[in-house]
């Protein structure tokens, strides 16, 4: 992975809410998740995410994270979704059933 992220954040209250992000994202956690570019994606937490340190733009360092989601396909194929932390805007727990319904 890059050491780099479009953006990086160093203030309490940010680094807060990417923190309260990563609460609602454990491991194996069924998801569906709604993106600050308007979509809408369902998946499974491959690993919990953490906060790391990134390079942002003009070589300001400070934290983001990563959350790797794996989307369930048909045939027991999965697509995978490596997301920023602070491009989510909503998480919401789903039940094995809602998983496998269309989120539209």
């Amino acid at each position: 992975m890059s050491r780099n992220a479009d953006h990086v954040y160093t203030a309490a209250r940010d680094i807060a809410r990417l923190e309260a992000r990563i609460a609602g994202l454990p491991d194996d956690a069924r998801v569906q998740l709604s993106m600050r570019d308007g979509r809408v994606l369902r998946g499974v937490v491959a690993a919990l995410p953490t906060l790391q340190s990134f390079y942002g733009p003009g070589e300001q360092e400070g934290l983001n994270g990563v959350v790797r989601l794996e989307e369930p396909l048909g045939a027991g194929g999965v697509r995978i979704h490596d997301l920023w932390l602070d491009e989510i805007d909503a998480i919401r727990p789903l039940t094995a059933a809602e998983l496998g319904r269309s989120a539209h």
